[in-house]
């Protein structure tokens, strides 16, 4: 094949989800490619060319990650068409095409056709043009190959007939009932491939060449579109950058040392005390500071700077985030990552205002806290992928395929948001009504026996139920009143068994933009977010599906929504933590007949007593 390189640009975002190692992808000349492994992410010297992020000790200590963090390497096209820096590498798959035509299958027509990449690729029988077949073999290991369509076309037939790799033989078609089927022209034996199984799959992914990988008698092969949700389930976890290390400096000399590893073991390597001390005093002269300053620099970093704490969780990562939002910070540098702008006293304010109504007065109640959020900075790692359309797959399959790599990819995201807290004493009142409790307590029992698996610690209890619910009417909110799409949107509900935690933070944040765009500040203004606030409640009392929404006994996956479908509380799957479940309009709106109150009804009831 002429000309195999093409470059497709992919945004950073994509590469920590449905873009990532391991991926079956669109790219140019409408191509499906695959994206290969993080062994493969290096210069022309061989190096690796995704560099690090520095200050997340905390979160990787916290996600259980011991390994680095490092970001996608950055290419860019210049003025001749060339690449300057360093590309992700992507190989052209399934490397089957068929003719629309006649049906007949080609292996790899692109190798066999001395032609350019981007050349059409003609059916050698009926010269008419040929379109990459869309299907896959995977398995519940992880493995991606081929369909082995001889195999699929012959299992179930007595009739010995020889694989060919170099004529084209097999031919889709239709049976009499409207099924596809593969069909041989040699023997005239013929097989179903739509959600076929089998127990052979060729190699371990499509960029990797040796052995076929040895599968155990339980396992799975089964024949899949390329755009099905088995074939590819991306791992990915995510946190915040706060204080301490949102606050360091971006411009000291030892941040500056601390984040040229390949420097510091330079200098770690030099033993001869003359060719240390000239080495010293270059880095003085580049970094304009003294050869002191560089030696008390490299000792912190020995010493282990940046000097966080070792061992902590996930859990007290969330209650250092909850804490973070909570406590007003004191000479903001123009260089940190979390900044926060605490409105509380002007929210409560609004109370007074004359002539506001009481539905007003119970929203201004209900909130504790209220935090504009004018910067914040979000990590996403990619962990690795699942392959299988099976409900209980436990193989994570690692970025570099072999799990020795000492780093994982992730991104870095920018963005702001408005963050708030529900007043404790309200709600600890309203989630000891008996009714209330009883209603997420049938939630919570659905979810213990559901086939759903979120692979987090969540507690449903109606708090949860309730932010969650609010979180969702926000998002939409949001995207009617201040313009966003409700994808580009993100929550984070603090809600925790140990500690009494009642906050929201809805977020805006991007990889290719170093700051924010102020739209969400400027929604997040106490006087612009009570309407935003008063319009989300609103929109929980009705649905266009009523009264069959309010009445469903369980919606979505594992029937864990009740009064929630698209119509009123659904959101995009990017802007869920939690696959857009555990949602509930009664805990908002209320219900006579159950003996629900409506939540702003008992706040002002309570707030006045």
């Amino acid at each position: 094949m002429k000309n195999k390189q093409q470059y497709t640009p992919v945004r950073f975002s994509h590469l920590t989800s449905y873009a990532g190692v391991g991926s079956v992808v669109r790219g140019v000349e409408d191509k499906l490619m695959v994206v290969t492994d993080t062994r493969y992410w290096t210069d022309k010297n061989k190096n690796i060319s995704a560099e690090i992020i520095p200050y997340v000790t905390r979160i990787t200590m916290a996600l259980d990650i011991d390994k680095e963090l490092r970001m996608p390497p950055i290419a860019k096209e210049d003025a001749n068409k060339g690449i300057n820096g360093s590309y992700l590498p992507t190989v052209l798959f399934p490397t089957y095409a068929v003719c629309k035509k006649c049906g007949l299958l080609h292996n790899n027509p692109w190798r066999k056709q001395d032609i350019k990449f981007t050349e059409k690729v003609l059916c050698e029988k009926c010269s008419y043009q040929l379109e990459q077949v869309t299907w896959c073999a995977v398995s519940n290991k992880g493995h991606l190959d081929d369909v082995p369509w001889h195999l699929i076309c012959h299992q179930n037939n007595d009739i010995e007939c020889r694989v060919d790799f170099d004529s084209n033989y097999l031919k889709f078609e239709t049976d009499k009932n409207g099924k596809k089927i593969v069909k041989c022209t040699k023997c005239n034996s013929f097989g179903y491939y739509e959600k076929a199984k089998t127990h052979i799959i060729n190699k371990q992914q499509p960029w990797i060449y040796g052995k076929s990988p040895k599968l155990e008698e339980n396992d799975i092969v089964e024949i899949l579109e390329v755009n099905s949700p088995g074939v590819y389930l991306p791992e990915r976890v995510n946190a915040l950058v706060i204080p301490p290390e949102s606050r360091m400096s971006k411009s000291t000399i030892i941040d500056r040392l601390f984040n040229n590893s390949k420097l510091c073991r330079e200098i770690e390597t030099i033993k001869r005390p003359l060719l240390k001390k000239g080495k010293l005093k270059e880095i003085s002269t580049e970094f304009r500071c003294s050869i002191d300053e560089v030696k008390d620099a490299l000792s912190q970093i020995k010493e282990g700077y940046p000097f966080f704490e070792d061992n902590i969780t996930i859990g007290e990562l969330i209650e250092d985030e909850y804490k973070a939002f909570l406590e007003p910070l004191d000479n903001i540098k123009d260089d940190e990552d979390f900044v926060t702008d605490h409105k509380t006293n002007s929210w409560k304010e609004l109370k007074d205002i004359k002539g506001i109504s009481k539905k007003l007065q119970a929203l201004v109640t209900m909130i504790d806290n209220h935090i504009v959020v004018k910067r914040l900075r979000e990590i996403q790692v990619f962990k690795g992928f699942y392959r299988s359309s099976q409900e209980d797959v436990d193989n994570l399959v690692p970025p570099d395929i072999v799990g020795e790599s000492n780093w994982l990819p992730a991104i870095e995201l920018f963005g702001e948001g408005i963050f708030f807290t529900i007043d404790e004493v309200i709600l600890s009142k309203w989630e000891q009504i008996h009714s209330v409790r009883k209603r997420a307590d049938e939630i919570a029992k659905k979810y213990e026996t559901s086939e759903v698996n979120l692979h987090q610690d969540i507690v449903i209890n109606p708090r949860f139920l309730l932010l969650h619910t609010l979180s969702h009417l926000l998002i939409r909110e949001l995207e009617i009143t201040a313009g966003y799409p409700a994808a580009s949107l993100s929550e984070r509900i603090y809600c925790s068994r140990d500690r009494k935690m009642s906050g929201i933070l809805i977020y805006t944040a991007v990889a290719d933009i170093v700051g924010s765009l102020g739209g969400i500040v400027e929604s997040a203004e106490p006087k612009e977010f009570l309407k935003i606030l008063d319009g989300a409640f609103k929109h929980a009392q009705w649905c266009s599906l009523d009264p069959v929404c309010t009445e469903h006994e369980g919606q979505g996956p594992g029937w864990l929504n009740r009064a929630a479908c698209h119509a009123c509380l659904l959101v995009p799957e990017p802007s869920c933590e939690y696959g857009n479940v555990f949602l509930d309009r009664i805990f908002i709106k209320g219900s006579e007949e159950l003996g629900i109150p409506n939540f702003l009804d008992f706040i002002a009831e309570n707030s006045n007593g």
